[in-house]
């Protein structure tokens, strides 16, 4: 019967003195070359793992990269809107003041606008007459000298105004925008805080009052930065997108336009979209 060979391990330090000798037979040898071999899997393993994590690192900070400047160009096209809309009301009370024409691509037939006090430019009455656009339905005169800003600037519209249509009808009394949880929800114009707390269906809820005829509300939000009674200026940061309330699928705001009480289509009153 054949001899089961075994290996030794020699241990030689630098002196040569003190010689030590490991043993191995043949099942310790194959525990050690499973070991080894284990070993090497798991090294091979975490090696590749490692690359997987710096890689998916690497594409992170390059997205947080291309959003920084897609918020910066977000803000330098908010800024923009912010202009054109007080050069179009500069414009507007310019035109009405000389008397001159309003042309039939006047930017500021894409606005709806609000009543302005009385003693304002226009037909002496207090009452300002913004030209009609072409071929399009008057609307009230009084209700034409606010220029409304997009209450956010990175969403999208999900729902839109919807009047009931009788009993089995259901209406949607505003427009909802899907944007990010904690995105900037900003005034539509320049106006005072009647209402900023908690609403049982709409949670964090705020409401502006621009005129004695014309408020907006601004519901679901995450958080509120404006109390009651303070003033705010169109464009201003008053709360951040949230879920919050009862009648909410997602971050969301539901952005609201009151006339007399009443709730109005607000792509009546913002620009284009």
């Amino acid at each position: 019967m054949a001899r089961r060979r075994s290996w030794t391990i020699v241990f030689v330090p630098d002196d040569e003195a003190g010689t030590r000798q490991i043993r191995l037979g043949p099942g310790a040898l194959r525990l050690l070359v499973s070991l080894i071999a284990v070993f090497v899997v798991i090294l091979g393993f975490g090696v590749a793992t490692y690359w997987r994590v710096a890689r998916v690192a690497l594409e992170t900070a390059a997205v947080r990269e291309e959003n920084r400047q897609l918020q910066a160009q977000v803000e330098t096209v908010w800024e923009l809107e912010r202009l054109m809309a007080d050069i179009l009301e500069t414009d507007y009370k310019l035109r009405t003041q000389l008397g001159i024409e309003f042309p039939e691509d006047w930017p500021g037939y894409n606005y709806q606008l609000e009543p302005e006090t009385a003693g304002g430019p226009g037909d002496g009455s207090g009452n300002v007459s913004l030209p009609d656009r072409p071929g399009g339905e008057a609307a009230e005169r009084e209700e034409r000298t606010i220029l409304f800003v997009m209450p956010v600037t990175q969403g999208w519209p999900t729902a839109e105004f919807r009047e009931s249509e009788g009993a089995a009808g259901s209406a949607h009394t505003g427009i909802d925008f899907a944007a990010r949880t904690g995105t900037p929800i900003r005034a539509a114009a320049d106006g005072q805080i009647v209402f900023a707390g908690m609403d049982e269906r709409y949670g964090y809820l705020v409401e502006i009052r621009h005129t004695s005829r014309l408020a907006t509300r601004y519901g679901h939000c995450q958080r509120l930065v404006v109390r009651q009674d303070e003033l705010v200026k169109k464009g201003d940061i008053i709360a951040y997108v949230g879920s919050t309330g009862r009648v909410t699928t997602g971050p969301h705001l539901h952005f609201e336009v009151l006339r007399n009480g009443r709730a109005v289509n607000p792509r009546d009153y913002l620009p284009s979209f």
